[in-house]
Formats: structure tokens, C-alpha cells, sequence
């Protein structure tokens, strides 16, 4: 089911325990329960993604906070823990702009994908607190909501946060409050929210191997899987949008561009489909994490239709391709060519 956020809100009493008045961006509730909501890109407003506009991806129904907030940490380690917020003050708070982008968000700019100003603890040092053993290879993320994921415990140490604020602000019930993991660079499935318990073990979770995988045909027979990498390069278009009419003459191209990988190098356009591209003028943010602003002038002088279409490449060599992989089954990591059609008047 699609409907628009602000009809949402107005008909199911507030569901996010938000005002529809307080929603600058525009939305689409592709499901209620559970609650996944998408986020218009064309309707952002500076850099970063407002906390009510920032995207939501739920597994299951959304958990009600009914006593305090404890995490607690155990599996094959010196010292099992039971935390507190208040157990964790004296750990070095950190703060990061990035991106987070759904595993299965598509090429368009209305999608599961935001960017953030993200507040908390290295979730590195949390985790070393209680002092894992030689043995430790993955760590289970459990969710109050029941849902859970493992993640390589390297991947642990390599700057994931378990945050409390997004974008300067407490978070909200449905990002995850009060505690929520977050790996900058990588999808979005192992940001566990409602973070309640993490074990740390030899083994990944069983169903890791069958959830958010690259699948291909395996030879001779069968389907061969393997862990989704890093956020792939990608660059959308957010003005003008798809299906609009624009006036003949000169028209600025603006958009997005992010990357898992590495600093976004080139964003390239064109006007007509592909066939003679343009170098974009970037804004980088802060931080390489988060996406990089751009925009170009296109001198629209042929009326009627126009193939609009970007391309994005990071610093190590990765470039948005044409199209999908024909030999891939999943449906996950999508990020070729962003193309958006307009006709000028």
C-alpha cells in the first residue's frame, strides 16, 4: 500500500507521534505495520535530512519502552556487561555526518535513503568493555522488536556508533529510541534499532546466510550467495523532477551522490541519454560518509522530450553502471544509471 506520509499521519492519530504540520519534505507510507516510510529527495532543504523527514525501514512492529534501557553485552567474553547510559559516560562521545541507505532502496529520489548528523559512543569501545575473547569472530545486534543481524566484529571496531541522537535531537520511537547501532558505509539491515542485547560469538547468525545476500546462478546447478558489500556509488537527479515540463533554454541540474567506498570524485550528466556528458560542480559535506551536493547547467534548446540521466564515481575507481547486472537474483545494492525524462516547452 502507497499514501502520502501527510494522510498518514492525519488518519492514524500520529503514528510517528508527530505533527503533520511538522513535515517540510514530502512522503509515501509504503507500509504501516510494519512501518516503512520513504523520503523525497527532491524536497530536502539544505544538506541534511530533517528528523522528520529521515527515512523509516521497520522488520517488525514498532516496540513500546517499558522500563529503563539496558543493553547488555555477553558471549565469549572476560566480563558479560549489563549498561546503563549512565555506565557509558565516561566513554568519548562521537559525532558523524553520513548517509544511511536501505539495502533494496531503488534508483529514484523518493526512497529509503537520508543523510544524518548521528550522535553516541563507538560502539568499538562499548564492546570492549567487556573484553571478548580470542574466539570472537561476529557479533549479534538484538533488537527489542526481535529483530537481529551479526556483523563481522572487525566491522565492530571500524567506526560503527551505537547512537542516541540523530540530527542534534534525542532519537524518536521509530528510529530506534533510545539506542541504535549504526555502520557508516554499509546498508542499512545491520543498524539494528531498539538495540537491547549484543553476543558476541565464533559464528555468524544462521539466518545471515539466507537475508540480504548477492545471489547469482551457481554452476552447474543451484544459487550462489555471498555478504552484500559497502554502499555502492550512486547519484540521483532531484531537479527537475521525472515527468516534468521544463522551460527551452538554459536549466540547472541538481542532485545527490553518495558512496560507501570512498570521497565521491565525478558526477557526470547528460541531456540525452548518455550520449555527450558534463562534469558537475560537487559540494562535499564534512565527512566522506555523507552524500556530496551537485549541479551542472544544460542548454535545453529542442523542444519536446529529454533523457535526463547521471553518473557517479568514487575515489576508488567505482562507477555507477548502465544497468543492473542481468546475472544477479537479488533484488538489493541497486545503483546504475539514474535517468529522468522532461519535455521542454
Amino acid at each position: 500500500m502507497r499514501m502520502d506520509r501527510r494522510k498518514f499521519l492525519t488518519s492514524y492519530g500520529g503514528a510517528l507521534a508527530l505533527s503533520a504540520k511538522l513535515l517540510p519534505g514530502e512522503h509515501h507510507v509504503v507500509s504501516v505495520n510494519p512501518l516503512e516510510v520513504e523520503s523525497n529527495l527532491a524536497s530536502l532543504e539544505g544538506r541534511y535530512t530533517a528528523l522528520e523527514d529521515f527515512y523509516v525501514r521497520n522488520h517488525h512492529e514498532t516496540p513500546r519502552q517499558s522500563a529503563p534501557p539496558l543493553l547488555r553485552v555477553e558471549g565469549v567474553v572476560a566480563k558479560p556487561l549489563r549498561l546503563t547510559s549512565a555506565n557509558l559516560t565516561h566513554l568519548k562521545r562521537l559525532q558523524l555526518n553520513a548517509v544511511l541507505e536501505c539495502a533494496g532502496n531503488a534508483v529514484t529520489p523518493t526512497g529509503l535513503v537520508s543523510n544524518g548528523m548521528w550522535d553516541g559512543w563507538s560502539l568499538g569501545e562499548v564492546l570492549e568493555l567487556a573484553h571478548p575473547s580470542g574466539a570472537a569472530a561476529f557479533v549479534h545486534l538484538f533488537g527489542r522488536d526481535g529483530y537481529a543481524r551479526s556483523v563481522p566484529i572487525d566491522r565492530m571496531r571500524g567506526g560503527a556508533m551505537l547512537v542516541t541522537k540523530l540530527g542534534g535531537r534525542q532519537l524518536q520511537p521509530g528510529h530506534g529510541a533510545p539506542w541504535r547501532a549504526f555502520f557508516p558505509g554499509w546498508y542499512g539491515m545491520d543498524s539494528v534499532k531498539w538495540l537491547e542485547r549484543i553476543v558476541v560469538s565464533p559464528t555468524p547468525l544462521a539466518n545471515n546466510e539466507n537475508e540480504y545476500v548477492e545471489m547469482r546462478p551457481a554452476t552447474p546447478v543451484g544459487v550462489a550467495r555471498r555478504p552484500l558489500p559497502r554502499v555502492q556509488v550512486k547519484s540521483v537527479i532531484i531537479s527537475p523532477i521525472d515527468r516534468s515540463l521544463v522551460r527551452g533554454g538554459s536549466v540547472e541540474v541538481r542532485g545527490l551522490a553518495w558512496s560507501g567506498d570512498g570521497n565521491i570524485s565525478k558526477v557526470e550528466y547528460s541531456s540525452d541519454g548518455g550520449t555527450i556528458w558534463h562534469d558537475a560542480d560537487l559540494s562535499p559535506g564534512k565527512s566522506h560518509d555523507e552524500w556530496v551536493l551537485w549541479r551542472g547547467p544544460l542548454e535545453l534548446s529542442h523542444l519536446g522530450p529529454a533523457d535526463l540521466v547521471c553518473r557517479a564515481t568514487d575515489t576508488q575507481g567505482h562507477t555507477q553502471p548502465e544497468r543492473r547486472d542481468t546475472e544477479r537474483l537479488d533484488g538489493y545494492g541497486q545503483n546504475w544509471y539514474h535517468r529522468v525524462q522532461v519535455v521542454v516547452v
